[in-house]
């Protein structure tokens, strides 16, 4: 359910509004509105790094993980292989 709400902007503004709802292909500048309220919304949830935090939590666990858990890419076949078939070669020992 969506509430309806009305803003007065300068002219200019208007305008380049208008011009920016165009050049993105936004379908209204109410879908240019809500997708600026979005980001600006969107900010808050943002870490320090970049990342969401949900995101960022992923991070830090596997960073906390043991290395001995880590697959090695050594070379070009090794990512090639990996990339096009999804091989994980095998641990060397």
């Amino acid at each position: 359910m969506n509430t309806t709400i009305n803003i007065s902007l300068p002219k200019e503004m208007y305008k380049d509004a208008k011009k920016l709802m165009s050049d993105k292909h936004y379908s209204s500048v109410s879908e240019l509105m809500r997708d600026a309220l979005r980001r600006l919304l969107q900010q808050k949830r943002i870490t320090e790094n970049g990342f969401t935090e949900e995101f960022e939590d992923l991070v830090l666990k596997s960073a906390a993980e043991p290395e001995e858990n880590d697959i090695v890419l050594e070379t070009d076949e090794d990512i090639h292989n990996y990339f096009l078939h999804l091989k994980v070669p095998s641990k060397k020992k």
